[in-house]
């Protein structure tokens, strides 16, 4: 009697111990997937941050930017970015400064941005 009892708390302990082992590997699963998903969102960021930092050096080093070079530039970056993020400037011309917005979007309607930055050109005698 005393063999079987033993057997018996033997299996209920090893069940126990199987029990716990499949819940920390289910957590240090779900660590990894959060920690992949952080991994993927910090690389979508730093890419849009370099495509949106190419748009702002190529607006600077334009010698008379106006509304339709700014256009073919964006359209430029775009065709190399290929489909997957979307790049929109927003520029105007207050006296003889010119502030062009940009703004990196997942998707061409995507509503929320991924980033943006802004960037000012001064513009002595070319308006």
């Amino acid at each position: 009697m005393s063999r079987r009892n033993s057997s018996q708390l033997f299996l209920m302990e090893f069940i126990c111990v199987v029990l716990f082992f499949a819940l920390c590997a289910a957590l240090c699963l779900n660590a990894f997937v959060k920690a992949d998903r952080i991994s993927r969102q910090g690389s979508e960021l730093n890419e849009s941050l370099i495509l949106a930092q190419s748009m702002a050096e190529t607006i600077k080093a334009m010698d008379a930017p106006d509304h339709e070079k700014i256009v073919a530039a964006v359209d430029q970056i775009n065709k190399e970015a290929g489909s997957r993020l979307i790049v929109k400037v927003k520029d105007q011309v207050l006296l003889d400064m010119l502030r062009a917005d940009i703004s990196i979007y997942e998707a061409k309607d995507s509503p929320e941005e991924i980033c943006s930055i802004s960037v000012h050109k001064y513009l002595p005698g070319e308006v």
